[in-house]
């Protein structure tokens, strides 16, 4: 699978785009239609309901709506769709540079993985992203003075504005204590140990509540128990190993804690209704 990067090294660039999507998708038409990831952030404004894939699964969007896609989250466009609208791309460096504290913020906020693949915008929401994006495609093209301060402070508040919108489809707080932070944290715990068969009561000790707490937390922000959500994330992480042709089955199961792998394949087809070598064969 093939994974993009904005500038890579050259910090002489911004780190910052921004594009009219469907001309975008038009340009790259082969590679973007086909499963692939970022090393960046993206935010999709899509002007026209129809079909995004998240992870390999279609998803159906109406009419405007935003799509926050995270760093190395696989995605990829509907030829079908219009696919009009707004395409943010920005590297971690791009909000770093300016505040670490942000970059955390917005990465708990905004880039979690958590909840619905979109967001819905009503009339005032389109309007106050299209009049943002209007105001930064000047400043991107024009290159007055200072403007790449100006991009920078322009587009963080408009993260400000997403992350108003978000909340009001799932409220959360966003400082390192919340619940939803907790919530987000482990998440982050289960992908950094995908090789370990933790049991839930050593996640909680981890991030310092109850077991009982944790399960709460994580019905209220996911809809799933805390096994569920370790077992959605194992099954995304094989799939995202096994579209990697140069891996194989078996290194997929012991690197997602499979003592055979038998026992993978057994649990990946209960789960996808496919075998992990059927599922390669798809993607060929």
């Amino acid at each position: 699978m093939e994974k993009y990067d904005l500038h890579k090294n050259d910090f002489s660039k911004l780190h910052f785009e921004l594009k009219q999507l469907a001309p975008y998708f038009q340009r790259n038409k082969d590679k973007a239609s086909k499963p692939h990831r970022h090393s960046f952030f993206q935010i999709l404004w899509f002007k026209n309901s129809g079909n995004h894939y998240i992870d390999y699964e279609a998803i159906k969007h109406p009419a405007n709506t935003l799509f926050l896609i995270n760093r190395n989250q696989i995605h990829y466009f509907c030829n079908e769709s219009s696919n009009e609208g707004y395409l943010f791309h920005f590297n971690d460096s791009f909000i770093s540079n300016l505040s670490l504290e942000l970059l955390s913020r917005f990465t708990i906020s905004i880039f979690n993985e958590i909840g619905d693949a979109y967001i819905s915008l009503n009339q005032l929401d389109s309007k106050l992203i299209e009049n943002a994006s209007k105001f930064l495609f000047a400043e991107l093209k024009e290159k007055k003075e200072n403007y790449s301060q100006i991009i920078i402070h322009q587009f963080i508040s408009l993260l400000y504005q997403i992350e108003r919108i978000k909340k009001n489809e799932v409220s959360f707080k966003v400082d390192s204590n919340s619940d939803f932070s907790k919530i987000v944290h482990f998440k982050q715990i289960i992908i950094e140990n995908l090789d370990k068969s933790l049991n839930i009561q050593e996640y909680s000790n981890r991030l310092g509540i109850s077991s009982k707490k944790l399960t709460t937390h994580t019905k209220q922000y996911t809809s799933l128990t805390p096994a569920n959500l370790i077992k959605e994330i194992k099954i995304l992480e094989a799939k995202r190993m096994l579209s990697s042709h140069s891996i194989s089955i078996k290194e997929v199961a012991y690197s997602l804690g499979f003592d055979q792998p038998t026992y993978f394949t057994k649990f990946f087809k209960k789960e996808v209704k496919i075998t992990p070598k059927q599922f390669q064969e798809q993607l060929l």
